[in-house]
């Protein structure tokens, strides 16, 4: 339950994105000393009274838009229904700018005088924040008891915390259960129906590894073909396919039906290329309108997994989004956070 030193494990939830971590500690020298020593990129709150603390965590910020399908498959209790993530609902994911202000931890110190830790987290009202406790050495059998009981989510020495690169980890750590535990109805619905691609530890590596190598900090399952929407903090887009067998058979029977040029099919056949239609479809163009195949395919290669699977990367993909980097991007909260 406290920081661990080996590698972080990390876990593909049906999406993710930054959050904002809040710090309770009535020692404001210690708030100030994290203040300046945490990376620049990750959003805090940092409060030295519980009360104000408490009253921010608990405003309401509503539901994600996509959490909208977990919410239908509860009403139904049907966790097989057939699922299609509509475009249109990442785009009103996107262009809502309070996503990045969900609280994903709450880091309470256990002892201070108007309000303990124990007392903060039985009045926080989401069940999803991560509830994590920093303790003292006298402290750490009342927090075993409280993780026991499940009052408690994760406790941590407070000597430790001084300790910065754990610390970050362990908060990023946290924010990942975040999501795992608040999209689980969705990711269970999910794993059925997406080939178990979630479930695949050759998957979580391979998008761990790009998000860290393309400098991504946000993504979105989509299908058609199935993969991930990526976005790196300003904004930009990155488009990862990720093809079962299934689906690259699909593929290059559809560039057949559709008399794609000689050469691409035969790549196709080989496993260097992966179709990303961006919405258009082949299907669409008559006549002398021809179809730009060209656009529409991104080098490919082979990943090992639970499946042979074939991963695809598109930057920049032609895709009919409506989003402004200047306003809803994680660099344009930040810059927000910092003046406010």
């Amino acid at each position: 339950m406290s920081v661990r030193g080996q590698q972080r494990v990390f876990r593909l939830a049906p999406y993710f994105h930054p959050t904002t971590f809040c710090f309770v500690d009535d020692n404001e020298r210690f708030l100030e000393s994290l203040q300046l020593e945490l990376p620049d990129t990750m959003a805090l709150r940092v409060f030295t009274q519980p009360e104000p603390a408490l009253e921010f965590v608990n405003q309401p910020r509503g539901p994600a838009p996509i959490a909208d399908l977990a919410l239908a498959l509860d009403r139904t209790g049907n966790s097989t229904a057939a699922l299609h993530l509509d475009i249109s609902l990442i785009e009103a994911e996107l262009a809502n700018t309070e996503r990045f202000a969900r609280i994903s931890v709450a880091l309470v110190d256990y002892a201070m005088p108007s309000m303990n830790a124990v007392e903060f987290f039985d009045r926080m009202t989401d069940p999803y924040t991560r509830r994590a406790m920093l303790t003292g050495v006298a402290d750490e059998r009342l927090a075993v008891d409280l993780f026991n009981e499940g009052r408690l989510h994760h406790f941590l020495q407070k000597q430790r915390a001084q300790d910065i690169d754990a610390l970050v980890g362990y908060m990023f750590d946290m924010e990942s259960e975040y999501f795992r535990q608040s999209l689980a109805r969705l990711q269970l619905a999910l794993d059925l129906h997406s080939s178990h691609l979630f479930s695949d530890p050759a998957i979580a590596s391979y998008v761990q590894q790009l998000m860290k190598r393309e400098r991504l900090v946000e993504y979105y399952y989509v299908e058609d073909p199935s993969g991930f929407l990526m976005l790196r903090a300003n904004g930009s887009v990155v488009r990862l396919i990720i093809l079962t067998p299934a689906e690259r058979a699909a593929q290059i029977a559809l560039a057949r039906e559709h008399g794609a040029p000689a050469a691409l099919q035969k790549a196709l056949e080989r496993g260097e290329l992966v179709f990303s239609s961006g919405g258009d479809s082949p299907g669409n163009y008559f006549g002398s309108e021809s179809y730009p195949w060209d656009e529409f395919v991104v080098p490919a290669q082979a990943l090992a997994g639970s499946v042979p699977w074939l991963v695809g990367i598109q930057h920049d993909p032609p895709m009919d989004i409506d989003f402004d980097p200047t306003h809803s991007s994680y660099d344009a909260y930040l810059a927000k956070a910092r003046r406010a």
